[in-house]
C-alpha cells in the first residue's frame, strides 16, 4: 500500500474511533441557575456508558430532568418520549444545550451546566 493510502485509512480508523467514543461517553456535572435567588441546582449525567445506553432529556410539563435507559446506541439519536409517554423527551447531548432549557425553579433561560467527570 502506498503511503497515500495508508494516509486515507489512517484517518478513517481515526475519524471512526472518534465518532463512536463521542457517542458511547457519558458526563456527569451540575446544572445551576444563574438567576439571582433562585438557587436552583442539581446534580445531572448526560449520556451513558458504553455498557448502558441512556439518553438525558427536559420535561417541560412536569419541569423535570430524566435519564432514559435505551435498548441500544442505535436509539441514542431517536426520538424519545418522558416516561409515561405524556410528553416527548427534548434530548440533551451536551452540557451547551442548557442555555435553551428554562429553570424547573424560576423559569428563566438562565442555566448552565458545569462538567465534573466524564464516564465510559
Amino acid at each position: 500500500m502506498k503511503t497515500r493510502g495508508k494516509v486515507i485509512v489512517f484517518f478513517a480508523i481515526f475519524a471512526a474511533l472518534l465518532l463512536a467514543a463521542s457517542a458511547l461517553a457519558g458526563e456527569s456535572g451540575t446544572v445551576s441557575c444563574a438567576t439571582q435567588g433562585c438557587g436552583y441546582q442539581t446534580d445531572l449525567k448526560i449520556g451513558g456508558g458504553r455498557a448502558s445506553p441512556s439518553v438525558t432529556g427536559y420535561c417541560a410539563r412536569e419541569k423535570k430532568f430524566v435519564r432514559v435507559k435505551l435498548p441500544s446506541w442505535a436509539d441514542y439519536r431517536k426520538p424519545q418520549q418522558c416516561p409515561g409517554g405524556k410528553e416527548p423527551l427534548q434530548p440533551i447531548y451536551s452540557g451547551g444545550e442548557m442555555a435553551k432549557i428554562p429553570c424547573p425553579k424560576c423559569g428563566n433561560l438562565s442555566l448552565s451546566y458545569k462538567r465534573r467527570l466524564m464516564f465510559d
